[in-house]
């Protein structure tokens, strides 16, 4: 009786073994594929290396007469912008370059 316990215990500790480690591949695959559509993600969020004064050219004088920094606030340039970034369809990381752009033009 205990030679049929060991034999049977043997798959049972095999079969354990074979799930964790499954378990741990796929774990460490799923990161792997979270760090791959980060960087992603990354990469559709930047802008290809163009200014604010570039960005503010190809997104925002499409509509708009190019106004006077000095006309708003700091404050008043990050709603606005902020406000286009939805409209108009521009990253996160373009909408901080086109602030920094209007900021430093005053």
């Amino acid at each position: 009786m205990i030679a049929t316990l060991n034999f049977i215990r043997v798959p049972v500790i095999g079969l354990v073994l074979f799930v964790l480690a499954g378990l741990a591949w796929n774990a460490s695959a799923g990161s792997k594929e979270k760090r791959q559509k980060q960087d992603a993600s990354s990469a559709s969020d930047s802008y290809m290396g163009l200014s604010g004064e570039e960005l503010w050219s190809n997104n925002c004088l499409r509509c708009h007469n190019i106004r006077p920094p000095t006309m708003y606030s700091n404050a008043q340039w990050d709603v606005i912008v902020h406000h286009m970034r939805i409209r108009a369809n521009i990253t996160g990381q373009e909408q901080r370059a086109i602030v920094e752009f209007l900021k430093s033009s005053k």
